[in-house]
């Protein structure tokens, strides 16, 4: 998903970006496995990484985000909008 956020970008480009990506979206996942072009991928990650392990799971694993970025790469269309970060296990 393209936030529209992102520094030195024109709205209009954002905006019409993620148009294409919903748009391209289903032929997307048939030709790359699954792939998607419109998803919030860093929510994902921190939502199956930051989620403590139930209870009665016996695992005492904590975790912490140390960096998070969405960044555009232009040269990459449609997948310009990429998502990079850092989650530290700590004992």
């Amino acid at each position: 998903h393209v936030a529209v956020n992102l520094e030195n970008e024109d709205e209009k480009d954002l905006k019409f970006l993620d148009w294409q990506q919903q748009a391209f979206d289903p032929l997307q996942q048939v030709l790359a496995h699954n792939c998607h072009l419109h998803r919030n991928t860093d929510s994902f990650i921190q939502e199956i990484f930051m989620t403590p392990p139930p209870l009665d799971s016996g695992r005492d694993i904590k975790t912490r985000m140390i960096q998070n970025e969405r960044f555009l790469v232009k040269d990459m269309w449609p997948v310009s909008c990429q998502s990079r970060g850092v989650i530290q296990f700590v004992e």
